[in-house]
């Protein structure tokens, strides 16, 4: 339960700190006080929306502590030795906002990621709000209700179901975007299978074009060719003048003189080493003669494959035979890969039915559970409505089938007969406010028995009763107290008569600034405020408030 509140720049309150105790908290004063505000503050607290509204005019950060005995509540122990936060029957939580939009969350001093926060303090208290009531009215909600009141075995399928259903939509969604890419891959294969049989028929090599050019070239131009190595081979080898012949006779003439000094010798030597090469050289020239073949069947040969080559790579936006090879083989690669993506549809198809399975499984465990539990929370309703007055009243919450999500396979609603005789009907159709509240806090009664929440707090839950009526929605929220710590925003008198520690919420200017302060209650200072309560401070009002107070063993 909740031992401490400490709240720092939260709209009108600089600072305030209350302390509480077992049993029913009443908050009270005039409208616009600020006791709303104290419910916003522990609502952040609790991990609620970090809005930077909240903080007091003037200030750079906004912070409100609290302080839970959670002695009896096994699960927030069990879930801080797993966080290893862990520091006997009291924890101490710490919510900070600045200006800059920045909020942390600690447990005892250490930070903690918002959902695990949450996670904790969901097991520590819950808030019903102003007007949350209406929420009633809202058959999208019954669901929510409903389950809210089932055990852990009933929470684990909800999420056995909720992971089922994100895995067959993943899967739905992968399958949609692989059929959708197969049927657009068709296309492509085929444009593929067309080009890669084109190119795997042409049979390129990398250079070809260039080679077959130079052949082609030397075929038109072999008459000139061969006259030119005649030429040459005359003047090198065969003719009268002859280079070969002409340096042999140099080499000759220096003979005589090539032991006389040895610049003659080295002479002679290049000279004979010229007429060697020469000699080659015409020995070349005259076996490229004989080599010369100018077949026009080869040329005609020459120019188809080049026409060949030329078409397909103008196909190919001018692409050299190198890159046309390279070209067949991503081509080819990416066959292959249409092949892979038709492997993953067959994979996906069946995956996508798996889960389909597994969903539809997950959903009818959770269907069954939800069947014994509506049963259940109908008998708990009735008995609850029965101490909020409304014993005749007879409660069904209806299952009805549903599309598939991630709740499952149905839907809730609740019906009512307020009186014996009538039909059943959608309370949203036929509750009026005050029986919207009532049912409200029998569904609030029913939900935190079943997930032994040790606090809670209601936030005005007496909008729209009066009379008797909030005299027995006092009266419960009384017995749910004695087994758990309530706190309650009321404007009704004799809600706030049952009280065991009342509050007065007022504001205060002190010459600069309006604040909110906080007072507890005891002897004529609550009798006073309920006289208030009761429409004036009259001395009637006040024997009227001290006779209330000695009603419920009060008076201080």
């Amino acid at each position: 339960m909740l031992l401490s509140l400490r709240i720092e720049n939260i709209a009108l309150m600089d600072e305030l700190d209350i302390q509480f105790r077992k049993g029913l908290h009443v908050l009270t004063g005039e409208t616009g006080a600020g006791k709303s505000i104290i419910v916003d503050a522990v609502v952040l607290l609790l991990g609620g929306k970090a809005q930077k509204e909240l903080i007091r005019t003037g200030a750079q950060k906004a912070r409100v502590e609290g302080v839970f005995d959670i002695g009896d509540c096994p699960a927030a122990g069990a879930f801080l030795r797993e966080q290893e936060l862990d520091d006997g029957d009291e924890v101490i939580l710490a919510r900070e906002i600045t200006l800059q939009g920045r909020s942390s969350c600690r447990v005892n001093g250490t930070l903690l990621p918002a959902a695990q926060y949450q996670q904790l303090t969901g097991l520590l208290m819950d808030i019903h709000g102003q007007h949350a009531h209406q929420s009633l009215m809202d058959e999208k909600r019954h669901l929510v209700f409903l389950d809210a009141t089932g055990d852990a075995k009933h929470e684990k399928l909800l999420q056995n179901t909720k992971e089922a259903f994100t895995l067959w939509q993943e899967k739905k969604k992968l399958l949609q975007q692989l059929k959708k890419q197969s049927a657009q891959a068709q296309e492509r294969m085929e444009l593929l299978q067309i080009r890669v049989a084109e190119l795997r028929q042409a049979n390129l090599t990398p250079g070809e074009e260039d080679e077959l050019t130079r052949e082609r070239d030397i075929f038109k131009n072999g008459e000139k060719i061969e006259a030119c190595l005649q030429d040459a081979f005359e003047y090198v080898y065969d003719g009268a003048s002859a280079a070969v012949e002409s340096l042999r006779r140099a080499v000759a003439a220096l003979s005589p003189i090539s032991n006389l000094d040895e610049e003659y010798s080295a002479l002679q030597a290049r000279l004979d080493g010229l007429y060697y090469e020469a000699e080659d050289a015409g020995l070349t020239v005259r076996k490229m003669i004989s080599a010369l073949e100018f077949d026009p069947d080869r040329l005609e040969e020459i120019r188809e494959r080049l026409d060949v080559i030329r078409r397909l790579s103008r196909k190919y936006a001018g692409a050299s035979t190198a890159d046309m090879v390279e070209k067949l083989g991503e081509m080819e690669a990416e066959l292959s890969g249409f092949e892979t993506l038709d492997d993953r549809l067959v994979k996906t198809e069946k995956e996508e039915k798996q889960a389909a399975n597994d969903y539809q499984q997950a959903a009818a465990l959770l269907t069954a559970s939800r069947k014994k539990l509506a049963l259940a929370f109908e008998k708990e309703m009735e008995v609850q409505l029965k101490d909020l007055n409304m014993g005749g009243t007879r409660f069904q919450a209806r299952l009805q089938p549903a599309p598939a999500s991630q709740h499952g396979l149905e839907s809730a609603c609740f019906l009512i007969a307020p009186n014996r005789g009538e039909e059943m009907q959608p309370l949203s159709r036929i509750a009026s406010g005050g029986e919207l509240s009532r049912l409200m806090l029998a569904i609030k009664s029913v939900a935190a028995k079943r997930e032994g929440i040790p606090s809670m707090i209601f936030d005005e839950i007496d909008t729209g009763i009066s009379g008797k009526a909030a005299q027995v929605v006092g009266e419960k929220m009384k017995m749910i107290s004695r087994d758990r710590q309530v706190l309650c925003v009321t404007h009704l008198q004799q809600i706030a008569a049952l009280a065991d520690c009342h509050y007065l919420v007022e504001k205060a200017f002190d010459g600069s600034r309006t604040r909110t302060q906080l007072s507890v209650l005891e002897g004529e200072k609550r009798v006073s405020e309920i006289a208030r309560m009761l429409g004036g401070e009259e001395e009637s009002a006040k024997m009227h408030a001290r006779e209330m107070l000695k009603e419920e063993g009060k008076q201080s």
